[in-house]
């Protein structure tokens, strides 16, 4: 076994774990290989997992000395802690029901992980992802319950931030992780962004409209109808453009901006979803803290708010967030960027309100908004073989450390072998060693506090790892 690599004293260097990966390698196996390859002394391992799906085989590691098996035909649970019902008397959710034909259904992962981790000085940390989608309502009793509602009432894959049983679900989960498990933090995201963005990028039905969300808007003084209307007037607007309807005399981008001049209201309900989102933030901060004053609770911020929407970046600054998070993890995952911009951003915005720009000047839109230099990064046609350079680590790095000022830890999100979806399904998309040992150097040069290795253990090819180990030598 190879010996340590050497991190520089009080530099967090984290990695994200899938409970069943530390099962299936072996708790003690797999925490030495981890820090022997890649220098860890923090592992961000799910607490719950019910925004995931099985992926297929072929996206994951086949190096770290033990098979890995077809996730497709496995049955895993979502919830990876002991829920105690007694913290959950107020609210109507309550967490999956893990029985034995279930497995590892009779394991405890941090209860588990806490000597051995402890033993090689690892920190050991909660890691969640919002619950959304199918497989959240087939594995949460009563999610139908806290679902958003579009423009027309109807509800929605996606829970409400303010709906009361959301919000006290979220509290008791928190409360119950502290006060049962020797963890020393929380990493909390929720990937998804407000209606404005719904509509512009993706033209998407916008969310949320329910009873709750409609109160809200009236306390605040926001016309809660003319949001409405003029949500269903630019929705409707921009999937004519994407169904390649004609653009109106003025152009496509003017037509949009009348929307927005005509109804301002749409601008105070996207501000109005953001600050619903935040608030619950606060609450679950606030929930950890009164339990365990001393834990580290921060924020994960996925890659449409790091690096390509800029609707999601100009609502908050990283700053803003600080009061109420010890670390901010943002995602920079350099190589996968490229065909995520390809196809998530550029190819979608074209569809619609970038009609009338080639791929060509989108990219360069693109570069010139978010401060990028187009003589370092990709071309369109390089977008989907190598992505992104480690300048890009830099620059994203550098921009938090300047918001933050201080207030709060940085830590950069490091992502490499993240496999991307095709039209054939996910497929893989390996990382290059040299890119990414210079990507960790990057983010440090920067002023990086720590890095988290990303996005998933069980995805992460063996040179890789050790190359994160390199790049912390530099």
């Amino acid at each position: 076994m190879q010996t340590p690599s050497t991190a520089a004293p009080g530099r967090f260097i984290g990695i994200q774990v899938g409970p069943h990966s530390l099962l299936d390698e072996g708790i003690e196996r797999s925490l030495d290989l981890i820090q022997s390859s890649a220098a860890a002394n923090a592992l961000l391992i799910y607490s719950q997992t019910y925004h995931l799906s099985p992926r297929p085989l072929a996206v994951l590691a086949r190096d770290h000395g033990i098979n890995p098996r077809d996730p497709a035909k496995r049955k895993l649970p979502h919830l990876w802690f002991r829920p105690h019902d007694e913290f959950y008397r107020g609210t109507a959710l309550r967490h999956q029901k893990v029985d034995g034909s279930y497995e590892y259904h009779d394991r405890d992962v941090f209860e588990e992980v806490a000597e051995p981790a402890r033993k090689r000085g690892i920190r050991v940390y909660a890691r969640i992802l919002e619950a959304s989608g199918r497989e959240a309502a087939r594995a949460i009793e009563n999610w139908p319950r806290i679902l958003s509602q579009d423009v027309h009432g109807r509800p929605t894959l996606l829970p409400c931030w303010n709906n009361p049983d959301y919000q006290a679900w979220w509290m008791a989960t928190a409360e119950d992780l502290f006060r049962h498990y020797p963890i020393d933090g929380l990493q909390w995201g929720a990937e998804r962004v407000g209606p404005l963005s719904l509509v512009l990028y993706r033209g998407a039905m916008p969310v949320c409209f329910c009873g709750y969300c409609r109160e809200r808007g009236r306390d605040r003084g926001v016309d809660v109808e003319r949001a409405r209307t003029g949500f269903k007037l630019l929705h409707e607007y921009v999937s004519a453009l994407m169904r390649g309807e004609a653009a109106p005399p003025g152009g496509v981008m003017t037509g949009a901006l009348r929307y927005l001049l005509q109804y301002p209201e749409i601008l105070q309900w996207e501000q109005q979803w953001r600050q619903s989102k935040e608030e619950l933030a606060q609450k679950i901060y606030g929930a950890v803290k009164a339990v365990r004053p001393n834990a580290q609770v921060g924020r994960h911020i996925d890659h449409q708010q790091s690096s390509w929407d800029m609707i999601y970046r100009s609502q908050l600054s990283y700053g803003d967030m600080a009061p109420y998070s010890d670390f901010i993890k943002f995602i920079a995952y350099h190589d996968i960027l490229g065909p995520r911009i390809r196809w998530w951003y550029l190819e979608r915005l074209r569809q619609g309100v970038l009609r009338e720009l080639s791929l060509e000047q989108s990219l360069s839109l693109y570069y010139a908004f978010f401060g990028y230099d187009p003589k370092s990064e990709a071309t369109v046609a390089e977008l989907e073989k190598g992505g992104f350079c480690a300048e890009y680590v830099f620059r994203e790095t550098k921009r938090c450390v300047e918001e933050l000022a201080g207030k709060a830890a940085v830590y950069a999100g490091i992502g490499f072998d993240v496999p991307f979806w095709k039209e054939e399904g996910m497929q893989p998309f390996p990382s290059d060693p040299g890119k990414l040992t210079l990507a960790v150097k990057r983010a440090f040069d920067a002023g990086a506090n720590g890095i988290v290795i990303s996005r998933e253990y069980d995805e992460m090819r063996l040179p890789n790892l050790r190359a994160i180990g390199r790049g912390l030598r530099l």
